[in-house]
């Protein structure tokens, strides 16, 4: 009936010369309806590409790499918040020079602790990841080659001591502070727990300890205790954080399954001697300018750079929680998907690390001044100047934990002897010159260059490392670029 009326008006009114469509009138009175379709259809594709992004969403956050990471960031966030609170307070307490001296002998500690620790962490890391079936061996060859090395340690801090006319004091110090040499060789549980991305038995273990020490350290504020006993509640904190860990490895593996073995012993020194070179530079990067101060610039000046390098050592976290989760992702990347998809993923990692350090050194530089008198007080005026040369060596920091990954799974760690020693060699030169002209900041500009020629221009010396080199670049030049691809 419609048809025909719309026929028969159509006839009334026109020219037999015009030729009329009537699909065309038909198809205009149901656009609308249309158009009310294709919105609807609109809306249900906007939902479900709203749904796999989601789905993606959840995907990544329950990946076992991410929650290790979040662990390890907890650890490190955790840390943050109670050094934040105690350990300034404790600072503050203590005054520039004191705190200079407790900084003095942890340094010294840090650095035979890496010793006796054969710097291979990263390098175990990868051995258990790919050959877990030797785990025990593993672990038991690392653990007796550690235990090993202690007595070098105490024979060369004795040297040491005697040689540069030491305090008493320097002397009681260590004592009190050694628990965290002695008991050391007892790390190589964390790195199976990083290995099988299990990081928040060791969070959980050394977190309580943690909160023990800094329960204890506020004790002796209150009651105004001497130096002597905020040393002796440090040496505290590390015994009780591994007595945890050795009863939470205890509840699932055997501490006594583990095995040593000579061969094993030969096989790991072979393959891993790099980097027990490079690492052991790597700490005297941090902590030989609190040596050379100490004794170039006194004990004061020391204090002023303690604090300064407190503040840039809270960011630290990042990319040591990232590339302690993210290494043994990549160890199978390149294993299953080949070298394009490794490549992809190591660049990606050098982009986002370039962009993040650069980020915080811009900040903390605006308001060096602001967070030195906010943490500090009074008596550390002048470390803002240490602050804001100091916190733009975590760009170098950031980008060389990154490129550090490449190197190892790559099997190319035999270059980081080099790259290292000619940074420490830098480092320590630059030092000499400016620390006796400039006290704390001269060491905080030494450690900037030197860390910035070892950790990215010396990879542009050698063909092996020289595509790094280019993949670092890269990192700067997409600074403002946020495509993941």
């Amino acid at each position: 009936m419609e048809f025909n009326t719309v026929k028969h008006f159509i006839s009334a009114h026109s020219d037999c010369s015009h030729v009329y469509d009537f699909s065309a009138i038909f198809a205009a009175r149901k656009a609308p309806l249309l158009q009310k379709v294709e919105r609807a259809y609109g809306i249900r594709n906007k939902l479900m590409s709203y749904t796999i992004y989601l789905e993606k969403f959840r995907a990544i956050i329950q990946s076992p790499v991410v929650k290790n990471i979040v662990w390890l960031s907890f650890d490190k966030a955790s840390r943050l918040i109670i050094g934040m609170v105690v350990g300034i307070w404790v600072a503050r307490y203590l005054g520039p020079a004191q705190w200079g001296e407790i900084n003095y002998i942890v340094a010294i500690i840090s650095i035979v602790t890496a010793i006796a620790n054969l710097g291979m962490d990263g390098f175990l890391v990868k051995e258990i990841t790919a050959a877990p079936h030797q785990k025990e061996q593993i672990l038991g060859t690392a653990f007796v080659s550690r235990m090993a090395f202690i007595p070098i340690g105490l024979a060369v801090v004795g040297l040491y001591f005697y040689l540069s006319n030491a305090p008493r004091q320097y002397y009681l110090l260590f004592a009190l502070l050694s628990p965290s040499f002695l008991i050391a060789p007892f790390d190589v549980i964390d790195l199976e727990f990083q290995a099988r991305l299990q990081s928040k038995l060791t969070v959980i273990s050394k977190n309580i300890g943690y909160f023990i020490g800094a329960a204890i350290k506020v004790y002796f504020l209150l009651t105004e205790k001497s130096l002597l006993w905020f040393a002796a509640a440090i040496g505290c904190e590390t015994v009780f954080a591994y007595i945890l860990l050795i009863y939470n490895y205890q509840r699932r593996q055997n501490l006594f399954a583990w095995s040593f073995s000579r061969e094993k012993v030969r096989e790991l020194l072979v393959a891993g001697w790099p980097f027990m070179v490079s690492n052991l530079a790597v700490i005297l990067y941090m902590r030989v300018d609190q040596l050379m101060i100490g004794r170039l610039a006194g004990e004061a000046q020391l204090g002023l750079f303690s604090s300064a390098t407190r503040v840039t050592d809270i960011f630290l976290f990042i990319p040591v929680a990232i590339s302690g989760s993210y290494l043994s992702t990549l160890v199978r990347i390149k294993q299953q998907q080949g070298d394009e998809a490794f490549v992809g993923k190591i660049r990606n990692f050098i982009e986002w690390m370039t962009k993040i350090s650069i980020a915080i050194a811009i900040f903390v530089s605006v308001f060096s001044k602001q967070i030195i008198d906010v943490l500090y007080g009074p008596k550390f005026s002048g470390a803002e100047g240490v602050l804001v040369a100091h916190i733009w060596a975590l760009v170098p920091v950031f980008i060389g934990v990154a490129a550090g990954q490449y190197l190892v799974i790559e099997n190319l760690q035999r270059y980081n002897i080099y790259k290292t020693g000619i940074g420490l060699g830098i480092n320590l030169l630059l030092n000499v010159i400016l620390i006796p002209e400039m006290g704390a900041i001269g060491a905080a500009v030494a450690t900037l260059i030197s860390f910035y020629i070892s950790a990215i221009f010396t990879n542009a010396l050698f063909s092996a490392t020289r595509q790094l080199f280019g993949y670092q670049i890269d990192g700067f030049k997409r600074l403002f670029s946020f495509n993941n691809k």
